[in-house]
This record gives structure tokens, sequence and C-alpha cells, in this order.
């Protein structure tokens, strides 16, 4: 339990949490209790009915979901997560020597332009600069969804957070289990990553390098998210939904028997014509090797082709998207 510095009320905290939203006021505040301003959100534009809306009418639109899916699915269950990052803005400018990797061409062959006969490789040294502003993303709680964290947040629409506005949709704000400068540390180290990355596009080896880094305007930011769970058949199954555009983060659904049955046939047919191929390739029949090795790639490949489908076709486990 902890106690708001700024209203008095009494509130559950994690072991973890660093940074607190007080669920009466709103407050943002270190565990000292000390106030902290730089604390954004971004809007919710859906409600519930909508997103799950959005959500069915998305679902049917996939591969293989079931014609009557909108019409037979029932929610059972919803929930607005307001989940916190840390977003820092980070100039870098890096300055760098490494060895590139080049080649010198000889004897050209005259029946294809473009073919050598001989290709040496050689090193040589290169140098250059990169100079970047990186928007760094940091989680500020363990075990969130990677597709939630992976999904961008349209930081350009942030207002100051208001606790009233999350209330209205019953919202549940999570507490940040990362501190401001932890969060600055972890962005520095993220943008020498990117940095590094942008070195290695030119160079395959990194002699020597200068980076200056400032991180700079660090602040946290909380995005609502729609936790939906609704029922089709005997099945239960779960998505995520942007509270504020509405995006399918992630959903799962069925399948229909339809689609399940059109796997199991095309792979079946697919898996036969790889091993009629790979028979023929390796005089099986006694009728002598055809094709030995395009028999054997192309029998290979639809025979791989063929088991995929016929997986597909009679697993029972619910289809995953990700937008």
């Amino acid at each position: 339990m902890a106690q708001c510095a700024f209203c008095s009320a009494a509130f559950e905290t994690g072991p973890g949490d660093l940074l607190l939203v007080c669920p009466y006021c709103g407050t943002a505040q270190t565990v000292e209790g000390a106030k902290f301003k730089d604390h954004y959100m971004i809007r919710v534009h859906f409600d519930q009915t909508e997103a799950q809306t959005t959500l069915l009418d998305w679902c049917s639109k996939q591969l293989g979901a079931p014609g009557d899916l909108s019409a037979k699915a029932h929610f059972v269950g919803y929930e607005q997560i307001w989940y916190p990052f840390w977003i820092s803005r980070v100039d870098a400018d890096s300055s760098y020597n490494g060895m590139g990797k080049d080649a010198n061409f000889y004897d050209e062959w005259p029946q294809r332009r473009g073919a050598y006969k001989r290709i040496d490789f050689f090193w040589k040294p290169e140098s250059g600069r990169f100079e970047r502003r990186h928007e760094i993303k940091t989680t500020a709680v363990e075990g969130i969804d990677v597709d939630i964290q992976n999904h961008p947040i349209p930081t350009r629409a942030k207002e100051y957070f208001s606790h009233s506005h999350a209330e209205e949709f019953g919202g549940k704000v999570l507490h940040s289990q990362i501190s401001e400068d932890q969060a600055r540390t972890m962005a520095r180290t993220r943008a020498e990553e990117l940095q590094t990355a942008l070195i290695m596009t030119e160079v395959d080896k990194i002699e020597s390098r200068t980076d200056k880094i400032d991180v700079g305007e660090t602040f946290l930011i909380h995005v609502p998210v729609w936790e939906l769970e609704y029922r089709y058949g005997n099945s239960k199954y779960k998505a995520s939904v942007a509270a504020s555009t509405g995006y399918v983060i992630e959903s799962k659904y069925p399948r229909s028997m339809a689609f399940r049955a059109a796997g199991i046939g095309f792979g079946l047919i697919l898996l036969l014509g790889g091993i009629g191929l790979i028979a023929l390739a390796l005089d099986l029949l006694g009728i002598g090797a055809l094709l030995p090795y395009g028999g054997l790639l192309s029998g290979g490949l639809l025979t791989i082709l063929g088991m995929a489908l016929l997986y597909k076709g009679v697993s029972r486990k619910e289809a995953k998207e990700n937008l």
C-alpha cells in the first residue's frame, strides 16, 4: 500500500512500482512523494462498444474466419488497461573508422555479362559520421504482450494525463516499474545500439568510434488498450484493441470447417505430388530416374508445403493475426 502525497488517499501498489499514479487524484509521484510533471496520455476515441464492433469486423475479414463470426460471437470479458511507456528524445552523433570489404573482378565470362571467373576480396579502410535524432520507447512494466510493446505510439497526439478521463471508461492505470533516470539510461544504451546498426551498414569491422549521445526530453505516457475476450462456439478468444485509434493490435480468432477441409484436401494433393516426384527422381518405381535433381528439389518443397497445409487443417489451435 502507498499513500498519496497530495490527497492522502491510500492505494495499492506492486513491489516493483517506482512511479505511482494516484487512482483518486491522478497525480504522478515517486515512491518518496515527489511530484512528476511530465506525465501524458493518449486520449480514448473508441469506447467499449466501438472497440468490440471494430474487432469483430476485422476478424471476420481474416483468412479462414467463419462467415457467422460477427453474428454468433459473444463478448464475455473486457477491460481497459492504461499501459505506461517512457519516451526519450535522443540526439546522437557518431564518427567512426573501420574496415569494409571490397572486391576485384577478373576474367568476365563472354557468354554471360556480369559473371567472372575469379573474384579477389580485400579489406579497405572506411570512415564516416551519422547524426540522428531518435525517439526511444521504453516499456515501463514487465509482462506486457510483445505486440503491445511494439505497437507505435502517436506521441504528437499526447496531452497531459487526466485521471477523470481514464476513470470515465473504468480504465486501470498501471504504475511504472522504471524510474526516469533508469529510462534515460536505457534510452542512451538503445540509441548507441541504433547508431551501431547504422555504422555496420557501411563497414564490416569497427576500428574506433566517437559517440556524442544527448538524452533530452523524457516523459511518461499512458496508452489505453481494450483487452477483450469473446466466445464463439465452445471456445474463448482474446484480443487487444488500441482505444485511441481502434487498431486491432493482436487477436485470436477461430477458423471455419470449410477452411480446415480445404487445407486438408490441398495438403494431401501436394503431399502425394511431392512424394511422387521424389519417387521418380530416386527411381523407386523402376522406370528410370526422371529429373534426379529437379525432382528431388520440387518434390521436397511440395512435401513440406503439403504437410504445412495438413497441419493448418487438422490443428484445433485458433489463429493469431497481428496488425
